[in-house]
């Protein structure tokens, strides 16, 4: 990389850091450093909703596909609008109208306490085994780019990351992702700058070379279960897993729960759609670019494989300036998932165990202590993961990151059950779970079911509702105060508000 190119990283670099020094003047209270006091504006939040799930292995990923298959992977964009529609639907009016910090908080609301805690601890199982693997990747990409020692780029991102999200809290997050999702774009048309101005006619030669090689296919129709480039699959089963992840995953709902009300929520859900549906469209017609431009140059390495791409091309065709601006992108997408990672872990383990268990007053100035300290410890944890895959060449957590995604079916089913199912009780909700997680991950370790990965949450989802509501039957009715305002059914009476983040009524008057 030329000195340009390392003159833009650092200016990126510096401004995540100062925005993160600016938003911490700000933060207070616990209320702040989680939800940003509900003060944030919509479009910025819809701007994070989708920069949070814009990785690194999105941002290189994306070209790879492109250049393999076309534009066929962006049916799966139509999967998760039904996904984000059913959170509209379904969840939102209770993670915003309830006054939630956590989605989980909703759990022991409807249900009981240890459910809640299982709900939490599905995410936070599902996010800690990410969490390295996130970093190491991103470290590993601009180490090949930039020729700096692999930990050496362990280092930089993950203590950048740490630095601004300690500081400023989901503020400090939610405009650093608008800031990253604006310089991943800035970055990908550096790349199609780059591929068009190298050849003779341009961007209409590179569309015409594509086109030649068959890489304009947008849609397919045809039934194929187990390929998330088959629309029905992309709709059904990809469209249940966005679900999962919309509605039971922290990091999204975080989002949700920082706007002012329910119609900025809405919004913000549909412009963070419609962000993904542009940056995901992006990525492939950067890929099928490449693709023209090595059908009219000398052609790829057979070594390349298709996430490396975007990498080759940088290193051997990009000139120095739209460069820098490709590793910042990348940089960009690698931290917009770290620091909504390392935040989210914060919250829901202040929140939903710390704030929900400790025996002491409560006090919000340690709690806001002890998020602060648990986005350290978990960001060191993470850089000493990617360390010691760095070191060995081997995944630290291959098991839970295998086991944990199992949890993501019978996540999604415990809040069916909350909101859909009136007659469910605690009892059913609870061990319903359990059961629907041991069977799922019995059966996958003794080859007991066939069907693809994909369709793991279309499938296991309603076999934990299932479970859940047949252990209800034998058991007594859920009692009023389960119900009233806590589901589809039985809203009529209003949402019952909880007076602060992590605590409802009656815990509020126990700690005044």
């Amino acid at each position: 990389m030329s000195i340009i190119d390392w003159f833009i990283v650092a200016v990126y670099a510096l401004i995540v850091t100062g925005i993160g020094i600016v938003a911490s003047r700000k933060q207070n209270n616990t209320d702040e450093y989680f939800r940003g006091s509900r003060q944030l504006p919509w479009w910025a939040i819809g701007l994070s909703i989708i920069a949070t799930s814009f990785s690194a292995a999105s941002l290189l990923g994306g070209p790879g596909e492109g250049y393999e298959h076309g534009f066929l992977y962006l049916q799966l964009q139509f999967g998760d609008l039904i996904g984000y529609g059913l959170v509209i639907l379904i969840f939102l009016p209770f993670f915003v109208g309830l006054n939630l910090t956590t989605a989980y908080e909703y759990l022991e609301k409807r249900f009981d306490a240890k459910t809640r805690s299982l709900g939490s601890l599905c995410f936070l199982l599902f996010v800690i085994a990410r969490l390295g693997g996130l970093l190491y990747a991103a470290a590993l990409v601009v180490s090949t780019i930039t020729g700096l020692p692999v930990y050496i780029a362990i280092l930089l991102v993950g203590v950048i990351s740490i630095i601004y999200t300690v500081a400023g809290g989901i503020t400090a997050v939610v405009w650093t992702d608008v800031f990253q999702f604006g310089m991943i774009f800035v970055g990908l048309a550096a790349g199609i700058w780059a591929a068009a101005s190298a050849v003779p006619g341009g961007l209409g030669e590179l569309w015409r070379a594509a086109s030649a090689g068959g890489k304009l296919a947008v849609v397919n129709l045809s039934w194929e279960p187990e390929s998330i480039r088959s629309l029905p699959t992309a709709l059904l089963a990809y469209g249940m897993l966005a679900f999962a992840v919309a509605g039971t995953n922290q990091q999204s709902v975080q989002r949700y729960v920082s706007c002012a009300d329910v119609p900025s929520a809405r919004k913000a859900i549909l412009l963070g759609w419609f962000s993904g549906f542009v940056g995901v469209a992006a990525t492939l017609l950067l890929g099928v670019l490449l693709f023209g431009f090595y059908s009219l140059n000398a052609g790829l390495p057979a070594n390349v494989k298709p996430d490396e791409i975007l990498s080759y091309f940088i290193v051997n065709q990009v000139p120095p300036g739209a460069s820098g601006l490709l590793v910042a992108a990348i940089f960009a997408a690698a931290m917009s998932s770290i620091d909504s990672a390392l935040h989210s872990l914060a919250t829901c383990m202040t929140v939903d165990f710390y704030d929900r268990y400790a025996k002491s007053e409560y006090s919000e100035s340690r709690s806001l202590k002890v998020a602060q300290w648990l986005i350290v410890v978990w960001g060191i944890l993470g850089i000493i993961s990617a360390f010691f895959v760095a070191s060995t060449g081997k995944s630290l957590l291959p098991f839970l990151v295998t086991y944990t995604t199992m949890f993501l079916g019978p996540l999604l089913g415990i809040f069916l059950m909350g909101v859909l199912f009136p007659r469910i009780n605690a009892t059913g909700a609870f061990y319903g779970t359990v059961l629907a997680v041991i069977l799922i991950v019995v059966g996958s370790e003794n080859n007991w079911f066939s069907f693809p990965g994909i369709w793991r949450s279309a499938i296991t989802a309603p076999v934990a509702i299932i479970l859940g509501l047949v252990i209800s039957l034998v058991g007594s009715e859920p009692p009023e105060r389960s119900l009233q305002g806590l589901t589809f059914w039985n809203n009529g009476g209003g949402l019952k508000r909880m007076n602060r983040p992590g605590l409802d009524d009656e815990e509020q008057e126990t700690s005044k």
